[in-house]
């Protein structure tokens, strides 16, 4: 876990190197470190603490040390104390548990003084939590501009419905998450923040905490960015071209601005798709995102819902809920969805757990709706099952209603597609014809090329666009590519973004030890703004091995996804409140008559 320094801050420190993981005898991170190490400046005012295995060396220390204040390790000396006298510590001592690091006036840096404002694009998750983490380092000199009319983002105000729920746990999505000290909120006045909250109960969050950390004082809303360029002959200095939301045709602004954090989102518009036959079909067709559902319509119905990603995995419980009579889930691919327990089992782990072992978690599980997840086309693996690297281009919904209506009938998985339509009947390109009186397509949501054209986007180097340290563009990830599994929340992916991007603001002359060494994503059938898997591991991986100091502040965020899980959902507590949502929907079956029998599930 993090460690705590004397002036409440925490900092948990990976020794430098430029493979990702730390050497056993080196610093290390959370469970494997066995020992604490308290190093003082030269004049014992300032106190850092590190995480150590027993035999890490003091050049080792000398060599993060070193990385953190600017000084050059070889000029930096360990003194140890023994009873009433100071020792120096030899070059291959293993460090002692209290050190003095002589050579060493502060631990401290002084971050860059720019003269304009720094400008956040973006008042969802991530443009909130980068204005209170750059407010939290000291930094007040920013301003947000939203083209919405309020905070919570684009995702949650027009691309959810009301009936749309945070598929994973609460504990790691909330606003407050990436200050260390703070709780999981329970509720806002009368609006309580449940497990898994509501979208109405979300925007209430982002809204809510907004207000209290005080940032529409610093937020224009309704305000649209047209164009962001580089200012010729200025170093960081750049125009924003601004006009209003709700009137395009108005006069806009052009404001001036050292540094562009941009949060654009990627689920901008519907992916759109049309059926032979959708004239002479004569029943209900409709998209599943952006509101435009009217689930009214569902009750009693057999209903195709076309595509497997996380939000057709949210639209059964959805349909089912408003009474329809049967879902077929019409998909190409069947890609893997999880469920709850092992969505809090992966949040609550300190380490990341294995994919051989989650697949085993699904399994149990799959085994209600008879799939074998081994088999699924996202997963390799060898003939031992020995591990498991899943690779698919959605997220994991995470559901149990999924595997509830599987077991009862109401819910059938086809991997089919259609290829025509005629009354009230779906003709596949299997040769199937499956009568239904609803049609709903959950086929997803596309980036904008836009974006790229706003930003002025031709490259993106990590998470800065065309290299440039003072001008990044983040965006949740819409993909699964691993064989460990640390959370399956888009939280912690969001706030492990957070600190790299305001490192460098900061201290923008960090970057030139990255320069030429982070990957490089282009716009083609995507925009450049949205990148692959591929992109983003060797991302992380680069800044943290070459830039020790912001190692350090990346590995204190990625240590509260268990931290906040664990203190918001214990095991007892969590699981009863999963066995109640299972009782209660198989109840609601019942009452409803939507069901003709059959045991009920193990």
């Amino acid at each position: 876990a993090p460690m705590v320094r004397e002036d409440g801050g925490v900092l948990a420190v990976r020794g430098r190197s430029k493979s990702p993981a730390p050497k056993e005898t080196g610093i290390v991170l959370g469970g494997k470190a066995a020992r604490t190490v308290e190093i003082l400046n030269e004049a014992g005012d300032e106190c850092i603490s590190i995480g150590a295995a027993t035999s890490t060396k003091t050049t080792e220390v000398c060599d993060m040390i070193g990385a953190i204040a600017k000084v050059d390790p070889d000029k930096i000396r360990l003194v140890k104390q023994v009873g009433s006298y100071p020792r120096p510590q030899s070059m291959f001592d293993e460090v002692a548990g209290r050190v003095t690091a002589l050579g060493v006036k502060s631990f401290s840096r002084r971050p860059m003084v720019y003269d304009h404002p720094c400008i956040v694009i973006g008042a969802g998750l991530g443009g909130i939590q980068t204005m209170l983490y750059m407010r939290a380092k000291g930094r007040t000199d920013f301003v947000c501009l939203e083209k919405l009319d309020d905070f919570g983002g684009h995702s949650w105000i027009h691309v959810a419905n009301k009936f749309t729920k945070l598929q994973t746990e609460k504990g790691t999505y909330h606003v407050d998450y990436i200050d260390y000290n703070a709780p999981t909120p329970t509720a806002f006045d009368d609006v309580q923040y449940k497990t898994w909250p509501s979208r109405d109960q979300l925007l209430r969050m982002f809204r809510d905490d907004a207000r209290r950390h005080g940032l529409y004082e610093c937020t224009r809303l309704n305000v649209s960015v047209e164009k962001v360029r580089p200012l010729p002959g200025s170093k960081y200095k750049y125009s924003v071209q601004t006009v209003p939301a709700d009137d395009p045709d108005a006069p806009g602004e052009l404001l001036v601005a050292s540094t562009v954090l941009a949060w654009p989102g990627n689920l901008c518009h519907v992916n759109e798709i049309v059926f032979p036959g959708e004239d002479e079909f004569g029943g209900y067709i409709e998209y599943a995102s952006f509101g435009k559902m009217d689930y009214g319509r569902t009750m009693g119905k057999e209903v195709i819902l076309y595509g497997h990603g996380a939000f057709t995995i949210e639209n059964v419980r959805t349909l089912l809920e408003h009474k329809c009579k049967k879902v077929y889930v019409m998909c190409r691919k069947r890609n893997l969805c999880g469920m709850k327990v092992i969505s809090w089992m992966v949040g609550y782990a300190d380490m990341p757990i294995s994919g051989n072992i989650v697949l085993e978690g699904f399994q149990k599980m799959y085994d209600l709706v008879g799939f074998d997840v081994w088999s699924a086309h996202s997963v390799k693996t060898d003939s031992k099952r020995s591990f498991a690297h899943v690779s698919q281009k959605t997220v994991f919904g995470v559901t149990d209603v999924y595997f509830l209506a599987g077991y009862y009938g109401l819910m059938e998985v086809v991997v089919d597609e259609i290829k025509r339509l005629t009354h009230h009947t779906a003709h596949t390109k299997k040769g199937k014809k499956l009568p239904c009186e609803v049609i709903l397509k959950a086929v997803g949501t596309v980036p904008s090329f836009a974006i790229d054209k706003m930003l002025g986007l031709q490259e993106m180097h990590g998470l800065w666009v065309n290299g440039d340290p003072s001008r990044s563009v983040t965006c949740n990830a819409m993909y699964v590519e691993a064989r460990n599994f640390g959370s399956f929340s888009s939280g912690p992916g969001f706030a492990s973004m957070i600190p790299p991007i305001v490192w460098f603001v900061d201290y923008p002359d960090d970057y030139e030890a990255v320069r030429g060494n982070l990957p490089i994503n282009k716009p083609g059938e995507r925009p450049g703004y949205v990148p692959a898997a591929s992109h983003m591991l060797p991302t992380m991986t680069t800044l943290g091995a070459l830039v020790p100091g912001l190692q350090a502040e990346m590995s204190m965020m990625d240590a509260l996804k268990a931290k906040k899980q664990q203190s918001t959902h214990s095991p007892a507590k969590y699981i009863a409140e999963c066995t109640r949502e299972w009782e209660a929907y198989i109840k609601f079956f019942k009452k409803n008559g939507m069901l003709d029998g059959g045991t009920k599930p193990d």
